[in-house]
């Protein structure tokens, strides 16, 4: 059985969630606060992975057309992606690692999670004051930007761009970008690196919501009669 988290995202729920409701992937995207080019790379890799498209009438121009889910992608919103045709779908290929972080939680005034001098996380789970955790974050649920704009991400990010190189599919990329001490993965499109002008030094914001951070390994077991510190 193809692992589902190698297949689909958060992001890829929401969107196609989105569509089902709204009538173009520009208003769809925006809903969820993603860029048009970041859902229609999306929209592809489910229809590579499913081997069917999930959404019809995507394409260019000015208005960027209308769009529909296709009677899989209705059927993904409303059975959900536990459906049969996720236990035969296709594995994508060179999927992009995780990013890896390690912090210290602390939960007031907001949970956040201190990952290195200048960096702080919020997340949407609990720990205990001061409890080592440890995060993934998939590039595909950073959101790259050259500038700021109102979003619903409890994370805005200043970074700098170190490097670029290819990624998962034909026009992917993955952006290695800078912030503080910690370097993060993103993965774009070919497109959206050209649009950008992203090179070596520019200077983004990286969007990242909170429930983006997923904690990986046991939560820490207290110790009876330890001492709290």
């Amino acid at each position: 059985m193809t692992p589902r988290h190698r297949i689909v995202t958060d992001t890829d729920v929401a969107l196609l969630q989105s569509l089902a409701h709204e009538r173009s992937v520009v208003a769809a995207s925006r809903r969820i606060g993603i860029s048009r080019d970041r859902a229609v790379y999306r929209l592809s890799r489910l229809g590579q992975a499913f081997g069917g498209p999930v959404v019809t009438g995507v394409r260019g121009g000015r208005s960027f057309g209308g769009s529909r889910l296709t009677p899989l992608g209705d059927r993904i919103v409303r059975e959900g992606f536990d459906s049969v045709e996720l236990l035969k779908a296709r594995p994508l290929a060179n999927p992009s690692r995780s990013n890896l972080l390690h912090g210290v939680f602390h939960p007031e005034p907001s949970p956040t999670v201190v990952v290195g001098p200048g960096l702080k996380l919020r997340v949407s789970f609990v720990a205990e004051e001061a409890e080592p955790v440890s995060l993934l974050l998939d590039p595909e649920s950073i959101l790259v930007a050259r500038g700021r704009f109102a979003s619903s991400a409890r994370n805005v990010l200043a970074a700098v761009v170190d490097e670029i190189r290819p990624g998962p599919g034909a026009h992917g990329r993955t952006v290695l970008a800078r912030v503080g001490r910690v370097s993060l993965r993103a993965s774009v499109t070919e497109e959206t690196v050209a649009q950008m002008r992203l090179a070596r030094g520019a200077r983004v914001f990286l969007y990242v919501k909170a429930t983006a951070l997923r904690r990986v390994g046991l939560p820490r077991k207290a110790t009876r009669g330890s001492p709290r510190r």
